[in-house]
């Protein structure tokens, strides 16, 4: 925890160093910095008497997720420290402290994002956190699976539900900001979806004016291969052509047996977080994961864990 949250200030001091020259760029292009290690280093080094000094902040790309069954939000709380620069957090649920999770009495100051977990979820019986500027879509509902993380729908049925209910919201919340559903795995899924929501665009417009579509396009990503990880990603956004928001990456690859080390996964964790800072079109991301009980992981090796059982954050 302690590298990630070093890794997070060296990031964003860079980051603004290279935006302060950033052409401006059209919603649906791509810009990819990609510099090695050594590279960013020595661009850090070389531009450090330009370079502002970051103390405590909340307008970085990093967040968490925590996974509501924890029941109490209060842990979140170290990772809100006065010299974070995690900016942003969710549970998956449309609320904190509201119904949902507890907090005894603990104020996160951090961006909550709610989620609007499924279709079925926005007139149920729990409310969106007051004051919300951010609303994440469906999450995973390509994924036919019995473990509770989604509801399983078709894409035309999921789309002809998001336009009835997201017309809705942004009558509600004229200023929110949007995230599409997110894909356990298949795109397919998700351009079928769009171009059911919005079907007289396209990606190389940013879907034009569709009043369905959202503001940002939302991504999880489990691999241990920074190439498949950069490549993945890039071809993504050019697939949607707008922002992009990865809520859920971690040094793992389902459907095979890694075991990546301690070592491993602290590599793989500051290449892709440099890496994600260095891109305009990604708006946020959040590493998995962040639980006390090993359960919540879903599988995820136990090395890219931030939290340890006892509630303490780990070394990573």
């Amino acid at each position: 925890m302690f590298k990630f949250l070093t890794i997070l200030t060296w990031c964003l001091a860079l980051s603004l160093t290279i935006a302060q020259d950033a052409p401006n760029v059209p919603t649906g292009d791509v810009i990819t910095l990609s510099l090695s290690s050594s590279e960013a280093q020595a661009t850090a080094s070389a531009t450090s008497t330009n370079t502002p000094i970051v103390t405590a902040t909340r307008n970085g790309k990093a967040g968490i997720g925590w996974p509501s069954q924890e029941k109490d939000a209060s842990p979140v709380i170290q990772f809100f420290t006065p010299n974070s620069t995690v900016s942003w957090w969710f549970d998956w649920t449309k609320n904190w402290n509201q119904g949902v999770l507890n907090s005894d009495g603990v104020e996160i100051d951090g961006q909550f994002v709610p989620m609007l977990f499924g279709v079925d979820y926005l007139n149920n019986f729990d409310t969106f956190q007051d004051g919300m500027t951010e609303l994440m879509g469906y999450n995973e509902p390509d994924l036919k699976s019995n473990t509770g993380v989604s509801v399983y729908l078709e894409p035309s049925q999921a789309a002809e539900k998001w336009k009835t209910q997201i017309i809705q919201i942004r009558q509600q919340y004229p200023n929110i900001k949007i995230h599409s559903p997110v894909m356990a795995s298949n795109k397919t899924w998700l351009l079928e979806f769009f171009k059911s929501i919005c079907p007289d665009d396209s990606a190389s417009d940013g879907w034009g004016n569709c009043e369905y579509k959202p503001d940002y396009v939302s991504a999880h990503l489990y691999t241990t291969d920074m190439n498949y990880f950069k490549g993945t990603l890039i071809e993504f956004q050019k697939d949607f052509g707008i922002p992009l928001v990865l809520s859920e990456f971690a040094c793992h690859k389902f459907g095979s047996d890694p075991h990546p080390s301690l070592e491993e996964v602290s590599t793989f964790m500051e290449e892709t977080m440099t890496w994600l800072d260095q891109q305009e079109w990604v708006v946020k991301y959040a590493w998995f994961g962040v639980s006390r009980d090993p359960q919540w992981l879903f599988g995820v090796y136990e090395t890219n864990r931030l939290m340890a059982t006892d509630g303490s954050l780990t070394s990573l």
